[in-house]
């Protein structure tokens, strides 16, 4: 446990940052949060720490499992949210009341519902954002797809003389799984699980801060402004994002802004956007091979909907979220090679939408994924010196990585060196 001084000089910022917290519910909440949860560990001894830690963190993930599987929380919600007891919770959900029990106990006991009077209880924030897929498939996809390879990370590490992962298709994932299929093909034979993955990935960015909000990147200064001025200009190629969420949310967000936009992505997942806004242009693309989107020479692109030119001058910004780190290094660099030479020097910009670790002081949501992503695809969430070193590794230079908070996605702003 800490000294004295040390949670005294805690409590004082506690105090103060709880009184900012009237003026600004922003940073000062997540302040608070953090000085909160360090006097926490402070105040724990070493038996407390590791009993939290293998007790009661990981049966946690159990006992929301088998509420999704009763759809308690559905249950908890019904009558406007008013208190349920136990008897009737096990009425509703079939389930054997002593074992009910069991799990409601510690999922009160960990915050997951609130326990109004012994066996009487009512849901909380989190318990009713566990009702939407998008929240609730967040354990399936950590547990089934990672689970088995970050339960065996360990034993891959040494028998791998304790080495960075660097093979998306024979490391930590293969070895957990018995499988040798890369995560990705892995899910295509298991569609299930692919279809969860793709709802947490839907909806883990839900509520956070967003690079295309006004108080976290200059859009219009940055990227709007010197957009070339022929009618066909593109603003923004998402390259490997997916389904176009992020897109739409621009369009959303920005409507008023022109140029257009474009989502790349393999033509098989491209061919499941029939309902993508239609402001967007889909294009099937490999990412490993050279970007079509390019500067200097015009060429046809047959899109989904119709064949246009591309501009002399190629895309005003290649933006990737959350591709860089499914990749180890080496892939980083194909990917990056591949996209360069399409990049106009001095009009194109190279966004990337990736936790950025700190040099010091990293966030625990952020050093947590890169432990995950190194066990699931041999990838992994850099630090800022590691990002402006792959970046320079590859003719680009950094100019600017915009972090709006701890423990959330950064742009990293990018150019042709």
């Amino acid at each position: 446990m800490a000294s004295t001084l040390e949670i005294a000089t805690l409590l004082q910022q506690i105090e103060a940052k709880g009184k900012a917290l009237e003026i600004d519910r922003g940073n000062s909440r997540i302040e608070l949060l953090a000085a909160a949860r360090s006097l926490c560990y402070k105040l724990e001894t070493p038996i407390e720490a590791l009993l939290r830690i293998c007790w009661a963190e990981p049966q946690v993930h159990t006992a929301i499992r088998v509420g999704i599987s009763l759809h308690l929380f559905e249950r908890l919600v019904e009558d406007g949210g008013s208190t349920q007891g136990l008897s009737q919770l096990a009425t509703m959900t079939g389930a054997d009341p002593v074992m009910l029990s069991r799990m409601l106990k510690h999922l009160a006991a960990m915050g997951i519902l609130y326990e109004i009077e012994a066996d009487d209880y009512a849901p909380t924030p989190l318990s009713k954002a566990l009702i939407d897929s998008r929240y609730q498939d967040a354990f399936p996809t950590v547990n089934d797809i990672a689970g088995p390879s970050l339960r065996n990370l360990h034993r891959y590490l040494a028998e791998n003389e304790f080495k960075n992962p660097q093979n998306p298709e024979d490391g930590p994932f293969q070895y957990g799984h018995n499988s040798p299929l890369h995560c990705f093909a892995w899910m295509q034979e298991h569609p299930e699980k692919l279809q969860q993955f793709g709802n947490f990935m839907a909806g883990y960015q839900a509520g956070r801060p967003s690079w295309m909000d006004l108080d976290f990147f200059p859009v219009e200064e940055n990227l709007v402004k010197g957009l070339s001025t022929d009618d066909d200009a593109v603003l923004l190629v998402d390259v490997g994002e997916g389904m176009g969420q992020d897109l739409e949310e621009f369009h959303r967000k920005l409507p008023h802004v022109r140029g257009q936009l474009i989502l790349q992505d393999t033509p098989e997942t491209i061919e499941r956007t029939a309902n993508l806004d239609k402001s967007i242009e889909p294009i099937g693309h490999d990412f490993f091979t050279p970007q079509p989107i390019r500067g200097n020479v015009r060429e046809s692109i047959k899109a989904q909907r119709e064949i246009f030119d591309i501009l002399l001058t190629g895309a005003r910004a290649y933006y990737m979220h959350s591709v860089m780190h499914n990749w180890p290094d080496l892939k980083c660099r194909e990917i990056l090679s591949n996209l360069k030479p399409a990049m106009a020097r001095g009009y194109s910009k190279l966004l990337i939408n990736e936790h950025v670790i700190p040099d010091k002081g990293g966030h625990h949501v952020s050093t947590g994924l890169d432990l995950l992503v190194m066990a699931v695809f041999s990838g992994g969430q850099c630090t800022e010196k590691h990002w402006r070193q792959l970046l320079q590794s590859e003719g680009f230079k950094t100019i600017k990585i915009w972090t709006f908070e701890p423990g959330t996605e950064s742009l990293i702003e990018a150019e042709v060196a």
